[in-house]
């Protein structure tokens, strides 16, 4: 709960600070689309991994450093994670599984990136910079065959003993392109987790897990252009 609430103070700060100078403010949504690369012993896990798709969602503040070069921060709700999906046989009756693994993050980028302009309405535009994430809360859901979803927590023990699967402070990069035309901005992106976000005490250090995602982003700028 500590780390929960040092987060939102530096997500605030950051907010607060940057809209005094920011040149635009904005409202981004995108489809995220992650997965997560698995090892044990440094030997890549064969999972039988497929895409996780869902939103993401935020506010973003685009201020000018120098001529074409500018800055992009915000705060922005995400989530990590990927589906699996198996069977299971037992006593003769073969069952398929689907797996869900749902890591939803707060995430605050900081981006530095060069905007080229076209004409007086369209410039294009590419930015890279760090991605400082919290994780407050994941699941894993699942269902068997046609059945409806059910979930489980992702840790193990309770109270004291309650350990959970997974830290809750991760590092990504941004990398980003796009175009911007008016008030709107278009863009691809490329998430991949520098850290290991597997718990020692949960799985040993011998296990590691690093997420990444890509998508799409539309954003809508506010103010005067």
């Amino acid at each position: 709960m500590k780390s929960f609430v040092k987060i939102l103070i530096v997500a605030l700060l950051t907010v607060i600070v940057f809209n005094a100078q920011a040149q635009h403010g904005g409202f981004k949504i995108g489809l995220n689309m992650s997965n997560a690369t698995l090892k044990e012993d440094g030997v890549k896990v064969d999972e039988d991994q497929s895409l996780l798709f869902s939103p993401r969602v935020g506010f973003y503040y685009d201020g000018p450093i120098y001529e074409n070069i500018f800055m992009q921060t915000g705060l922005y709700g995400t989530v990590s994670g990927f589906t699996s999906k198996y069977s299971e046989t037992e006593e003769g009756e073969t069952f398929e599984i689907t797996e869900k693994y749902i890591l939803l993050y707060l995430e605050i980028p900081v981006s530095f990136g060069y905007k080229y302009p076209i004409n007086d309405k369209t410039s294009v535009f590419g930015m890279f910079g760090p991605v400082f994430r919290f994780l407050p809360y994941s699941t894993l859901a699942y269902k068997i065959d046609d059945s409806d979803w059910d979930n489980d927590a992702t840790h193990v023990g309770e109270g004291g003993d309650k350990i959970e699967w997974f830290k809750k402070f991760d590092l990504s990069l941004n990398i980003e392109v796009g175009v911007q035309y008016d008030r709107f901005q278009f863009s691809f992106f490329y998430n991949p987790s520098m850290l290991d976000i597997l718990n020692d005490d949960f799985m040993g250090p011998e296990a590691t897990w690093k997420n990444y995602c890509f998508g799409v982003n539309v954003g809508i700028l506010f103010g005067e252009m």
